[in-house]
Protein backbone atom coordinates (compact mmCIF):
# COMPACT_ATOMS: atom_id res chain seq x y z
CA UNK A 1 0.00 0.00 0.00
CA UNK A 2 0.98 3.55 -0.82
CA UNK A 3 -0.23 6.39 0.19
CA UNK A 4 -0.57 8.87 -3.09
CA UNK A 5 -1.43 7.93 -6.70
CA UNK A 6 1.53 9.57 -7.70
CA UNK A 7 4.18 6.99 -6.22
CA UNK A 8 1.86 3.78 -7.99
CA UNK A 9 4.27 4.05 -11.25
CA UNK A 10 7.61 4.00 -9.21
CA UNK A 11 6.55 1.21 -7.10
CA UNK A 12 5.00 -0.75 -9.79
CA UNK A 13 8.31 -1.01 -11.80
CA UNK A 14 10.30 -1.97 -8.80
CA UNK A 15 7.88 -5.01 -8.09
CA UNK A 16 7.12 -5.31 -11.89
CA UNK A 17 10.97 -6.37 -12.45
CA UNK A 18 11.11 -9.10 -10.48
CA UNK A 19 7.52 -10.47 -10.31
CA UNK A 20 6.40 -9.59 -13.84
CA UNK A 21 2.47 -10.25 -14.77
CA UNK A 22 1.89 -11.27 -11.16
CA UNK A 23 1.93 -7.69 -10.31
CA UNK A 24 -1.85 -6.15 -9.88
CA UNK A 25 -2.66 -1.96 -9.19
CA UNK A 26 -5.33 -0.46 -7.74
CA UNK A 27 -6.54 2.85 -7.59
CA UNK A 28 -9.07 5.72 -8.76
CA UNK A 29 -7.52 6.78 -11.39
CA UNK A 30 -8.10 3.62 -13.53
CA UNK A 31 -11.01 2.68 -15.76
CA UNK A 32 -14.44 1.06 -14.45
CA UNK A 33 -12.63 -1.95 -17.30
CA UNK A 34 -9.41 -1.45 -16.14
CA UNK A 35 -10.14 -1.76 -12.61
CA UNK A 36 -12.97 -5.24 -13.33
CA UNK A 37 -9.52 -6.70 -14.89
CA UNK A 38 -7.64 -6.08 -11.78
CA UNK A 39 -9.96 -6.69 -9.69
CA UNK A 40 -10.38 -10.40 -11.52
CA UNK A 41 -7.20 -10.72 -11.77
CA UNK A 42 -6.71 -10.47 -8.07
CA UNK A 43 -9.41 -13.07 -7.25
CA UNK A 44 -8.24 -15.44 -9.76
CA UNK A 45 -4.86 -15.73 -8.02
CA UNK A 46 -3.33 -14.57 -11.21
CA UNK A 47 -1.91 -11.61 -9.79
CA UNK A 48 -0.07 -12.74 -6.39
CA UNK A 49 1.30 -8.83 -5.68
CA UNK A 50 -0.95 -6.42 -5.61
CA UNK A 51 -0.24 -2.38 -5.25
CA UNK A 52 -1.89 0.47 -4.43
CA UNK A 53 -3.45 3.18 -1.96
CA UNK A 54 -5.98 3.08 0.87
CA UNK A 55 -8.79 1.38 -1.09
CA UNK A 56 -6.27 -1.63 -1.95
CA UNK A 57 -6.60 -3.24 1.58
CA UNK A 58 -9.81 -4.18 0.28
CA UNK A 59 -8.25 -6.43 -2.36
CA UNK A 60 -9.63 -10.28 -2.78
CA UNK A 61 -5.82 -11.35 -2.22
CA UNK A 62 -6.70 -15.10 -1.32
CA UNK A 63 -3.89 -16.96 1.01
CA UNK A 64 -2.63 -13.81 2.30
CA UNK A 65 0.61 -13.78 3.53
CA UNK A 66 1.99 -10.11 4.37
CA UNK A 67 0.62 -6.74 4.12
CA UNK A 68 3.20 -3.67 3.69
CA UNK A 69 1.55 -0.20 4.52
CA UNK A 70 4.33 2.47 3.26
CA UNK A 71 4.46 5.83 4.69
CA UNK A 72 2.03 4.16 7.41
CA UNK A 73 1.85 8.03 9.09
CA UNK A 74 0.19 9.72 6.01
CA UNK A 75 -3.26 11.20 6.70
CA UNK A 76 -3.94 10.13 2.93
CA UNK A 77 -4.86 6.28 4.84
CA UNK A 78 -8.26 8.14 6.50
CA UNK A 79 -11.16 8.45 4.47
CA UNK A 80 -13.16 10.89 5.41
CA UNK A 81 -16.53 9.69 3.67
CA UNK A 82 -18.67 6.65 4.21
CA UNK A 83 -17.68 4.24 4.53
CA UNK A 84 -15.29 5.84 6.85
CA UNK A 85 -11.96 3.83 7.77
CA UNK A 86 -8.18 4.27 8.15
CA UNK A 87 -6.32 1.93 6.17
CA UNK A 88 -3.48 1.77 8.36
CA UNK A 89 -5.68 0.17 11.66
CA UNK A 90 -8.13 -2.41 8.74
CA UNK A 91 -4.16 -3.80 7.36
CA UNK A 92 -3.47 -4.59 11.21
CA UNK A 93 -6.68 -6.17 11.47
CA UNK A 94 -6.91 -8.01 8.33
CA UNK A 95 -3.47 -9.26 8.91
CA UNK A 96 -4.95 -10.51 12.21
CA UNK A 97 -7.82 -12.43 11.01
CA UNK A 98 -6.04 -13.93 8.24
CA UNK A 99 -2.64 -14.85 10.28
CA UNK A 100 -0.76 -12.50 7.92
CA UNK A 101 2.04 -10.69 8.41
CA UNK A 102 1.76 -6.54 8.43
CA UNK A 103 4.62 -4.37 8.29
CA UNK A 104 4.30 -0.62 9.02
CA UNK A 105 7.05 1.56 7.52
CA UNK A 106 7.74 4.90 7.53
CA UNK A 107 10.77 7.07 8.60
CA UNK A 108 8.62 9.28 10.42
CA UNK A 109 5.64 7.26 12.38
CA UNK A 110 2.67 8.31 13.96
CA UNK A 111 2.64 8.82 17.35
CA UNK A 112 0.14 6.28 17.43
CA UNK A 113 2.33 3.47 15.84
CA UNK A 114 5.18 4.96 18.02
CA UNK A 115 3.01 4.24 21.40
CA UNK A 116 2.43 0.98 20.16
CA UNK A 117 6.46 0.62 19.92
CA UNK A 118 7.11 1.81 23.39
CA UNK A 119 3.83 -0.14 25.02
CA UNK A 120 5.67 -3.69 23.18
CA UNK A 121 2.70 -4.05 20.91
CA UNK A 122 4.86 -3.55 18.14
CA UNK A 123 8.01 -5.46 17.15
CA UNK A 124 10.58 -2.10 15.81
CA UNK A 125 13.12 -2.70 13.16
CA UNK A 126 15.24 0.44 12.39
CA UNK A 127 17.39 0.78 9.34
CA UNK A 128 20.13 3.39 11.04
CA UNK A 129 21.66 3.60 7.47
CA UNK A 130 20.11 4.77 4.14
CA UNK A 131 19.67 1.90 1.35
CA UNK A 132 22.36 2.26 -1.62
CA UNK A 133 24.89 4.45 -1.21
CA UNK A 134 23.15 7.63 -0.41
CA UNK A 135 24.29 9.84 2.80
CA UNK A 136 21.93 12.16 4.98
CA UNK A 137 21.31 15.37 3.38
CA UNK A 138 23.06 18.58 4.99
CA UNK A 139 20.19 20.79 6.63
CA UNK A 140 19.68 24.47 7.15
CA UNK A 141 17.09 26.79 8.00
CA UNK A 142 16.84 30.22 7.12
CA UNK A 143 14.68 32.74 8.58
CA UNK A 144 12.60 34.86 6.58
CA UNK A 145 11.63 37.58 8.58
CA UNK A 146 15.26 38.35 8.78
CA UNK A 147 16.83 40.25 5.46
CA UNK A 148 15.24 40.98 1.67
CA UNK A 149 11.84 39.49 1.46
CA UNK A 150 10.81 37.49 -1.22
CA UNK A 151 9.78 34.08 -2.06
CA UNK A 152 13.63 32.44 -2.11
CA UNK A 153 15.90 33.47 -0.06
CA UNK A 154 19.34 34.25 -0.97
CA UNK A 155 20.83 30.95 0.24
CA UNK A 156 18.38 29.01 -1.98
CA UNK A 157 19.09 30.93 -4.70
CA UNK A 158 23.19 30.55 -5.17
CA UNK A 159 21.82 26.72 -3.82
CA UNK A 160 20.05 26.17 -7.23
CA UNK A 161 22.43 28.57 -9.41
CA UNK A 162 25.38 25.66 -8.02
CA UNK A 163 22.57 22.93 -9.02
CA UNK A 164 22.06 24.53 -12.64
CA UNK A 165 26.01 24.53 -12.96
CA UNK A 166 26.75 20.81 -12.13
CA UNK A 167 23.83 19.46 -14.06
CA UNK A 168 22.47 18.11 -11.03
CA UNK A 169 18.31 18.75 -10.20
CA UNK A 170 16.11 20.64 -7.68
CA UNK A 171 12.91 19.78 -5.76
CA UNK A 172 11.03 22.83 -4.15
CA UNK A 173 8.39 22.13 -1.88
CA UNK A 174 5.23 24.33 -1.45
CA UNK A 175 2.12 22.93 0.25
CA UNK A 176 -0.39 25.38 -1.79
CA UNK A 177 -1.12 25.45 -5.20
CA UNK A 178 -2.23 28.62 -7.64
CA UNK A 179 -0.64 31.96 -8.04
CA UNK A 180 -2.04 33.32 -5.13
CA UNK A 181 -4.58 32.54 -2.52
CA UNK A 182 -6.26 35.92 -1.70
CA UNK A 183 -6.92 38.52 -3.86
CA UNK A 184 -7.54 42.17 -1.56
CA UNK A 185 -8.40 45.48 -2.80
CA UNK A 186 -5.84 47.73 -2.14
CA UNK A 187 -7.96 50.73 -1.01
CA UNK A 188 -11.16 48.72 0.92
CA UNK A 189 -9.52 45.56 2.11
CA UNK A 190 -12.23 43.63 0.09
CA UNK A 191 -11.33 39.81 -0.09
CA UNK A 192 -12.74 37.88 -3.01
CA UNK A 193 -14.16 35.14 -1.60
CA UNK A 194 -16.45 32.20 -3.01
CA UNK A 195 -19.78 32.65 -2.49
CA UNK A 196 -20.95 29.21 -1.56
CA UNK A 197 -17.93 28.39 0.92
CA UNK A 198 -16.19 30.49 3.45
CA UNK A 199 -13.07 29.97 1.27
CA UNK A 200 -10.84 33.28 -0.21
CA UNK A 201 -10.57 32.52 -3.98
CA UNK A 202 -6.83 31.72 -4.95
CA UNK A 203 -5.88 33.60 -7.89
CA UNK A 204 -5.00 30.70 -10.81
CA UNK A 205 -2.43 32.78 -13.13
CA UNK A 206 -2.53 29.39 -15.79
CA UNK A 207 -6.04 30.65 -16.41
CA UNK A 208 -6.19 34.05 -15.49
CA UNK A 209 -9.12 33.42 -12.74
CA UNK A 210 -10.36 32.77 -9.62
CA UNK A 211 -11.03 29.54 -8.39
CA UNK A 212 -12.43 27.89 -4.85
CA UNK A 213 -10.16 24.91 -3.94
CA UNK A 214 -12.97 23.33 -1.76
CA UNK A 215 -16.04 23.71 -4.31
CA UNK A 216 -13.86 23.81 -7.48
CA UNK A 217 -15.81 27.18 -8.68
CA UNK A 218 -14.26 29.70 -10.22
CA UNK A 219 -15.15 33.34 -11.55
CA UNK A 220 -13.66 35.90 -13.60
CA UNK A 221 -10.82 38.14 -12.62
CA UNK A 222 -12.74 41.34 -11.46
CA UNK A 223 -11.83 44.50 -13.32
CA UNK A 224 -12.51 46.39 -10.11
CA UNK A 225 -13.54 46.24 -6.46
CA UNK A 226 -17.00 45.63 -6.64
CA UNK A 227 -17.29 47.16 -3.34
CA UNK A 228 -15.62 50.24 -3.86
CA UNK A 229 -15.10 50.51 -7.28
CA UNK A 230 -10.96 50.90 -7.18
CA UNK A 231 -8.32 48.71 -9.88
CA UNK A 232 -5.83 48.79 -7.08
CA UNK A 233 -5.39 44.90 -6.24
CA UNK A 234 -2.90 43.26 -4.33
CA UNK A 235 -2.52 39.27 -4.54
CA UNK A 236 -1.05 37.93 -1.62
CA UNK A 237 0.53 34.48 -0.65
CA UNK A 238 2.37 32.16 -3.13
CA UNK A 239 1.50 28.95 -4.42
CA UNK A 240 2.85 26.77 -6.89
CA UNK A 241 2.42 28.69 -10.23
CA UNK A 242 3.63 31.86 -8.21
CA UNK A 243 6.98 30.01 -7.22
CA UNK A 244 7.33 28.53 -10.73
CA UNK A 245 7.03 32.35 -12.19
CA UNK A 246 9.42 33.29 -10.06
CA UNK A 247 11.66 30.89 -10.41
CA UNK A 248 11.55 31.14 -14.15
CA UNK A 249 12.57 34.89 -13.84
CA UNK A 250 15.87 34.10 -11.70
CA UNK A 251 16.65 31.42 -13.88
CA UNK A 252 15.40 31.98 -17.64
CA UNK A 253 17.44 29.30 -18.56
CA UNK A 254 16.01 26.85 -16.02
CA UNK A 255 13.49 23.38 -17.24
CA UNK A 256 10.68 23.81 -14.71
CA UNK A 257 7.89 21.13 -13.77
CA UNK A 258 5.28 21.87 -11.53
CA UNK A 259 3.48 19.24 -9.70
CA UNK A 260 0.42 19.75 -8.27
CA UNK A 261 -3.25 18.91 -8.26
CA UNK A 262 -4.18 21.21 -11.41
CA UNK A 263 -1.12 19.72 -13.47
CA UNK A 264 -2.65 16.45 -12.40
CA UNK A 265 -5.45 16.70 -13.14
CA UNK A 266 -5.35 14.95 -16.73
CA UNK A 267 -5.04 10.92 -16.93
CA UNK A 268 -1.43 9.42 -16.91
CA UNK A 269 0.01 13.21 -15.60
CA UNK A 270 1.66 11.91 -12.78
CA UNK A 271 3.87 9.54 -14.95
CA UNK A 272 4.48 11.65 -17.47
CA UNK A 273 5.90 14.60 -15.10
CA UNK A 274 7.85 12.40 -13.00
CA UNK A 275 8.79 9.97 -16.01
CA UNK A 276 10.62 13.65 -17.28
CA UNK A 277 11.77 14.55 -14.15
CA UNK A 278 13.57 11.07 -13.78
CA UNK A 279 14.72 11.23 -17.49
CA UNK A 280 16.43 14.37 -16.74
CA UNK A 281 14.15 16.65 -19.18
CA UNK A 282 13.58 19.44 -16.16
CA UNK A 283 16.32 21.01 -13.86
CA UNK A 284 13.97 21.87 -11.00
CA UNK A 285 10.26 20.19 -9.67
CA UNK A 286 8.21 22.82 -8.03
CA UNK A 287 5.53 20.66 -6.45
CA UNK A 288 3.01 20.18 -3.37
CA UNK A 289 3.05 17.69 -0.77
CA UNK A 290 2.47 15.38 -3.84
CA UNK A 291 6.38 15.31 -4.18
CA UNK A 292 6.90 15.00 -0.71
CA UNK A 293 7.14 11.46 0.28
CA UNK A 294 8.65 8.01 -1.48
CA UNK A 295 9.92 9.32 -4.72
CA UNK A 296 13.52 8.22 -5.09
CA UNK A 297 15.45 10.46 -7.64
CA UNK A 298 19.43 9.85 -7.92
CA UNK A 299 20.02 13.06 -9.52
CA UNK A 300 18.34 15.08 -6.59
CA UNK A 301 20.75 16.99 -4.29
CA UNK A 302 18.77 20.04 -3.63
CA UNK A 303 15.50 19.96 -1.67
CA UNK A 304 13.97 23.95 -0.76
CA UNK A 305 11.22 24.04 1.74
CA UNK A 306 9.16 27.15 1.40
CA UNK A 307 7.02 28.56 4.11
CA UNK A 308 7.72 25.73 6.34
CA UNK A 309 5.91 26.44 9.40
CA UNK A 310 2.43 27.19 7.46
CA UNK A 311 1.00 24.14 8.45
CA UNK A 312 1.51 25.06 12.06
CA UNK A 313 -1.17 27.44 12.18
CA UNK A 314 -3.88 24.91 11.46
CA UNK A 315 -6.73 24.33 14.42
CA UNK A 316 -5.66 21.18 15.14
CA UNK A 317 -3.46 18.90 17.69
CA UNK A 318 -1.68 17.29 15.22
CA UNK A 319 0.06 20.84 13.78
CA UNK A 320 3.24 20.26 14.98
CA UNK A 321 3.65 16.10 14.17
CA UNK A 322 1.90 16.74 10.07
CA UNK A 323 4.73 19.67 10.10
CA UNK A 324 7.53 17.59 10.97
CA UNK A 325 6.45 14.97 9.35
CA UNK A 326 6.61 17.09 6.09
CA UNK A 327 9.35 18.77 6.38
CA UNK A 328 11.74 15.45 6.86
CA UNK A 329 9.95 13.65 4.67
CA UNK A 330 10.58 16.03 1.74
CA UNK A 331 13.60 16.56 3.38
CA UNK A 332 14.70 12.63 2.68
CA UNK A 333 14.11 13.35 -1.44
CA UNK A 334 17.89 14.58 -1.20
CA UNK A 335 21.11 12.99 -1.76
CA UNK A 336 19.70 9.55 -2.57
CA UNK A 337 22.67 8.23 -4.46
CA UNK A 338 26.27 8.97 -4.77
CA UNK A 339 26.06 12.68 -4.69
CA UNK A 340 25.94 14.04 -1.33
CA UNK A 341 22.41 16.28 -0.84
CA UNK A 342 21.76 19.49 0.83
CA UNK A 343 18.09 20.94 2.17
CA UNK A 344 16.94 24.28 2.97
CA UNK A 345 14.26 24.78 4.97
CA UNK A 346 12.78 28.73 4.53
CA UNK A 347 10.83 29.21 7.79
CA UNK A 348 9.01 32.62 9.25
CA UNK A 349 8.96 30.63 12.83
CA UNK A 350 12.64 28.94 12.72
CA UNK A 351 12.22 28.68 16.35
CA UNK A 352 9.13 26.22 16.78
CA UNK A 353 9.65 23.00 17.63
CA UNK A 354 8.37 21.19 15.34
CA UNK A 355 10.71 22.58 12.72
CA UNK A 356 13.85 22.19 15.04
CA UNK A 357 13.23 18.62 15.51
CA UNK A 358 13.22 17.97 11.72
CA UNK A 359 16.46 20.23 10.71
CA UNK A 360 18.15 17.92 13.12
CA UNK A 361 16.62 14.88 12.33
CA UNK A 362 15.69 14.20 15.92
CA UNK A 363 12.17 12.38 15.61
CA UNK A 364 12.64 10.35 18.98
CA UNK A 365 13.36 13.61 20.94
CA UNK A 366 10.07 15.57 18.78
CA UNK A 367 8.13 11.63 19.50
CA UNK A 368 8.83 12.11 22.99
CA UNK A 369 8.40 16.22 23.79
CA UNK A 370 4.98 15.45 21.81
CA UNK A 371 3.59 12.62 23.19
CA UNK A 372 4.28 14.07 26.76
CA UNK A 373 2.24 17.62 25.45
CA UNK A 374 -0.54 15.09 24.30
CA UNK A 375 -0.74 13.66 27.48
CA UNK A 376 -1.47 15.99 29.57
CA UNK A 377 -3.76 17.49 27.49
CA UNK A 378 -6.02 13.83 26.73
CA UNK A 379 -5.18 13.59 22.89
CA UNK A 380 -5.11 10.69 20.84
CA UNK A 381 -2.66 8.86 21.12
CA UNK A 382 -3.96 8.24 25.38
CA UNK A 383 -7.49 8.38 24.04
CA UNK A 384 -9.96 7.85 21.44
CA UNK A 385 -11.58 10.59 19.41
CA UNK A 386 -14.25 11.41 17.57
CA UNK A 387 -16.03 14.02 15.86
CA UNK A 388 -19.70 15.16 15.72
CA UNK A 389 -20.21 16.91 11.86
CA UNK A 390 -23.32 18.72 11.26
CA UNK A 391 -24.05 20.24 7.90
CA UNK A 392 -27.20 22.35 6.87
CA UNK A 393 -28.06 24.92 4.40
CA UNK A 394 -29.91 26.34 7.18
CA UNK A 395 -27.52 28.40 9.59
CA UNK A 396 -29.61 28.63 12.54
CA UNK A 397 -30.92 24.96 12.19
CA UNK A 398 -27.03 23.92 12.22
CA UNK A 399 -25.92 25.74 15.39
CA UNK A 400 -28.95 24.94 17.63
CA UNK A 401 -28.95 21.33 17.13
CA UNK A 402 -25.09 21.31 17.42
CA UNK A 403 -25.40 23.42 20.81
CA UNK A 404 -28.48 20.76 21.72
CA UNK A 405 -25.93 17.59 20.95
CA UNK A 406 -22.99 19.00 22.78
CA UNK A 407 -25.00 20.04 25.87
CA UNK A 408 -26.73 16.59 26.57
CA UNK A 409 -23.64 14.90 25.89
CA UNK A 410 -21.71 16.83 28.34
CA UNK A 411 -23.51 14.71 30.64
CA UNK A 412 -22.50 11.53 29.52
CA UNK A 413 -19.66 10.12 32.35
CA UNK A 414 -16.36 9.57 31.26
CA UNK A 415 -16.77 11.74 28.06
CA UNK A 416 -15.04 14.90 27.32
CA UNK A 417 -16.83 16.91 25.23
CA UNK A 418 -15.95 20.28 23.64
CA UNK A 419 -17.94 23.26 22.76
CA UNK A 420 -19.85 23.50 19.51
CA UNK A 421 -17.99 25.45 17.09
CA UNK A 422 -18.20 26.48 13.41
CA UNK A 423 -15.48 24.52 11.18
CA UNK A 424 -12.48 25.89 10.52
CA UNK A 425 -13.80 25.81 7.38
CA UNK A 426 -17.73 27.11 7.97
CA UNK A 427 -19.62 27.14 5.25
CA UNK A 428 -18.83 24.55 1.80
CA UNK A 429 -20.58 24.31 -1.38
CA UNK A 430 -23.68 26.07 0.15
CA UNK A 431 -23.33 23.98 3.46
CA UNK A 432 -23.26 25.44 7.06
CA UNK A 433 -20.78 22.97 8.86
CA UNK A 434 -20.26 22.83 12.81
CA UNK A 435 -18.37 20.36 15.08
CA UNK A 436 -17.88 18.86 18.20
CA UNK A 437 -15.25 16.84 19.42
CA UNK A 438 -15.60 13.96 21.70
CA UNK A 439 -12.63 12.38 23.60
CA UNK A 440 -12.85 9.29 25.88
CA UNK A 441 -10.67 6.49 27.68
CA UNK A 442 -12.27 3.88 24.90
CA UNK A 443 -13.91 3.84 21.34
CA UNK A 444 -17.48 2.41 23.31
CA UNK A 445 -17.87 5.12 25.60
CA UNK A 446 -18.24 7.46 22.64
CA UNK A 447 -20.27 4.88 20.32
CA UNK A 448 -22.33 4.11 23.68
CA UNK A 449 -23.27 7.89 23.94
CA UNK A 450 -23.90 8.40 20.56
CA UNK A 451 -26.25 5.97 19.98
CA UNK A 452 -27.82 7.01 23.12
CA UNK A 453 -28.26 10.44 21.81
CA UNK A 454 -29.50 9.25 18.53
CA UNK A 455 -32.23 7.49 19.72
CA UNK A 456 -33.77 10.67 21.84
CA UNK A 457 -33.21 13.19 19.27
CA UNK A 458 -33.09 12.31 15.55
CA UNK A 459 -32.24 14.93 13.22
CA UNK A 460 -34.41 16.58 10.51
CA UNK A 461 -34.42 15.68 7.20
CA UNK A 462 -32.43 19.10 6.35
CA UNK A 463 -29.71 18.61 8.64
CA UNK A 464 -26.91 15.88 8.31
CA UNK A 465 -24.98 14.35 10.86
CA UNK A 466 -22.32 11.74 11.01
CA UNK A 467 -20.15 10.56 13.77
CA UNK A 468 -16.60 10.13 12.42
CA UNK A 469 -14.62 7.71 15.04
CA UNK A 470 -10.34 8.48 15.36
CA UNK A 471 -11.08 11.77 12.96
CA UNK A 472 -8.37 13.15 11.40
CA UNK A 473 -9.99 16.20 9.92
CA UNK A 474 -11.06 18.66 12.89
CA UNK A 475 -12.29 21.47 10.28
Amino acid sequence: MVPEISLTPQTVQRFASRFGDKVAVLHSALSDGERYDEWHRIRSGAARVVIGPRSAVFAPVRNLGLIVVDEEHDTSYKQDETPRYHARDVAVLRSSVEGAKVVLGSATPSLESWLNIERGKYDVSEMRERAGSGTLPAVSLVNMTEGEKGIFSRELVEAISLRLDRGEQTMLFLNRRGYSRSVVCGDCGYVMECPDCSMPYTYHRSDDCLRCHICGGWAERPAACPQCGSKDFSYTGIGTQRAEAALGKCFPRARILRMDADSTSRRHSHDDILGAFRRGEADVLVGTQMIAKGLDFPNVTLVGVLNADSSLNMPDFRAAERTYQLIAQVSGRAGRAELPGEVIIQSFDPSAPAIQFASRGDYSGFAEAELRDRKENFFPPYCRLATVNLRSKDLKLVSDWSAMYSKSLAKVKGLTVGEAMPGALEKAEGWYRWQIVLRAPSASVIVRSWRWIMAQRTPPKELRVVLDMDAFNLS
